[in-house]
């Protein structure tokens, strides 16, 4: 079974690394992208809703230590050197609260979290090991990894390297104040560990606090010799800002870092993904995972709510890992009804992983909202109300979360489709290149015909015409010169009367979409 975690530029599974970015090169077709093209008529950006998995919740919390929930601020990835499937994965005891219900409270859950580990053999059935390290209360084995007396502990980020036969596992972990003690150095901050068997962690000499200063993030090893990170960092209120009394919390805005050592990290200067006119008025960013692919990366990125208190999560392409484009704002995976798992917050995972043409995403999912809100009414009207209304004071409820996964076809998170639809075709024309005696293959999937009395009636097509120079159809490279492309096909060859082979004076491709999603595009010679 073929399996590859977010890795570096590595595409075979027998390379493949944890807390890097890759992802197989010959599982899907470039990246598509607007600047693909030089003309967008009446088209539009489709994006894939995420399957959830049948298995859901992956883990549900039964012991002491994780029974308050399971799964949130971590890494979940398939181990290339144990061969095991590992979650390491914030895990908190839980919290009951029977009084003073009419008054805002405040979790106690945030300064109780602990790093756990959880196994798999498929990345579907999990198990705890025992493990010595940590004791809790009676039981003298359990799967904690660290302990509450130097600091809680969030947003594990793994990286393997199978050539360091003497520390093959290191760990960027945020250690922050718990009830029971302060971090190693006194600070918040993402302290460097290293592990030969990814199970007992020794403390290096390396923490980060600037320029994340210890809030969310997750770390990768790119290359050789360059860390990333990408983090939230909240803002300051401006103007614009849509913000309910009963949220604190302003214009959270995600970030990019990078570093040679691990140690000194500058600010990505050119990256932040913050609210713009373009976002719901309260929408605010807070994690974004990304993945390489042919072309440059894919990422999903979760999205905080404050009017709702919920998080959901979208999808956005970079060709460097700077710049980034939503093909839409909507969800790729959004919230279930609350009380479900999912129907409050969705927490991202460290890694995306590739698995038999599919992408999966490991999250944890909790049952309720950030905050309490006890009402609907519009926030300028409650107000007057007493604080039994909404609940305008307590920083966070408890996460409590289970496991969960969801997943897409790899090559198919998102498809540019007439904006019409219906009988419209769209049109698409794309930059200059140089095309002479290459093949196009197309990944699509065409609409159906209507359900009336004639056969084949609307029924959905692409085709692709060939042109020169002067903007002007190649003679057996028309449109008409084209059969209409349907169906189902991930890798289909178009062919034209003249041949499959673009001729020699060939610089551009015009696709005509009808009730079609295209989801890539390849000319390759």
């Amino acid at each position: 079974m073929a399996v590859l975690a977010v890795s570096t530029v590595l595409a075979t599974f027998t390379r493949a690394q944890s807390g890097t970015a890759a992802g197989p090169q010959s599982d899907r077709m470039p990246l598509l992208m607007p600047d693909d093209f030089s003309v967008l008529h009446l088209l539009a950006w489709r994006v894939e809703p995420g399957t959830l998995d049948s298995s859901n919740p992956l883990v549900e919390g039964e012991m002491p230590w994780d029974s308050g929930g399971v799964g949130i601020h971590g890494s979940v990835f398939h181990d290339p050197m144990s061969g095991k499937w590992r979650a390491y994965v914030v895990c908190t005891t839980p919290e009951e609260n029977y009084e003073n219900w009419n008054k805002p409270w405040s979790s106690d859950q945030g300064h109780k979290r602990r790093l756990c580990l959880y196994e798999s053999a498929d990345g579907v059935r999990w198990t705890r090991p025992e493990l010595s390290e940590v004791p809790f209360g009676d039981h003298k084995t359990t799967n904690i990894l660290m302990r509450l007396d130097q600091g809680t502990s969030a947003y594990a980020s793994i990286l393997t390297d199978p050539s360091d036969h003497a520390a093959p596992y290191k760990m960027f972990l945020l250690r922050e104040e718990s009830l029971e003690g302060k971090p190693p150095a006194g600070d918040s901050a993402y302290y460097l560990y290293h592990s030969r068997d990814g199970y007992k962690w020794e403390l290096g000499d390396v923490s980060v606090r600037d320029p994340m200063k210890g809030d969310l993030a997750f770390i990768y090893h790119l290359k050789p010799d360059e860390y990333v990170a990408y983090y939230r960092i909240a803002g300051e209120r401006q103007a614009t800002d849509h913000l309910p009394p009963y949220e604190d919390g302003a214009r959270r805005s995600i970030f990019r870092a990078t570093s040679k050592d691990g140690k000194k990290w500058t600010r990505d200067e050119s990256m932040m993904l913050t609210g713009d006119e373009l976002d719901h008025r309260d929408t605010q960013y807070q994690e974004l995972v990304p993945i390489t692919v042919p072309g440059g990366f894919l990422a999903t990125v979760t999205m905080y709510h404050p009017l709702s208190q919920t998080q959901d999560v979208r999808v956005a392409a970079s060709h460097d890992g700077s710049h980034w484009w939503f093909p839409d704002r909507r969800p790729v995976l959004g919230n279930s009804p609350l009380g479900d798992y999912g129907g409050g917050m969705i927490w991202q995972s460290q890694n995306l992983i590739v698995q038999n043409g599919r992408l999966y995403m490991y999250y944890g999912a909790s049952e309720g909202t950030h905050r309490q809100i006890s009402d609907t009414l519009a926030p300028s009207k409650t107000v007057a109300y007493d604080q039994t209304v909404i609940d305008q004071g307590g920083h966070f409820l408890p996460f409590n979360t289970a496991l969960c996964r969801a997943s897409w076809q790899f090559d198919r998170l998102y498809a540019l489709i007439s904006s019409a639809g219906g009988p419209t075709v769209g049109m698409a024309v794309t930059k200059p290149q140089e095309l002479a005696g290459k093949e196009l293959s197309v990944n699509l999937v065409t609409r159906p015909a209507k359900k009336v009395s004639v056969a084949g009636f609307d029924e959905g097509y692409l085709q692709v015409e060939l042109l020169d120079s002067s903007d002007k159809p190649i003679a057996g490279f028309t449109r008409k010169d084209c059969p209409p492309l349907k169906g189902d096909h991930h890798t289909l060859k178009v062919k034209w009367s003249g041949g499959s082979k673009a001729p020699k004076e060939a610089i551009k491709a015009r696709f005509y979409l009808k009730r079609v999603f295209l989801y890539g595009f390849q000319f390759k010679g």
